[in-house]
């Protein structure tokens, strides 16, 4: 089952925010093979935040507003993300 990056919203609670856009420029919401590729992913993201922060071109983002959930099938509101914390 695939894997997303969810985002904590104050209107929506998690949500998976993060897209791509395909060849035909429709923005799709994107999804990960692997719970590894997708915290992966948000590493990576973590990662150029920190740069843009330090050039003082956006505010720093607290780990806890993101997490690592599987979707579809039989997943359920109450699973543990990736590293093993509650929902």
């Amino acid at each position: 089952m695939p894997y997303e990056v969810q985002h904590y919203t104050l209107f929506y609670g998690w949500v998976n925010t993060w897209s791509y856009a395909e060849a035909n420029g429709i923005m799709q919401p994107e999804t990960f093979a692997t719970a590894a590729e997708a915290q992966a992913a948000l590493d990576e993201f973590f990662q150029d935040l920190e740069e843009e922060v330090a050039a003082g071109q956006m505010a720093p983002h607290d780990r806890d507003e993101f997490r690592v959930r599987q979707t579809g099938g039989t997943a359920t509101a109450a699973q543990p993300d990736a590293a093993g914390g509650a929902p």
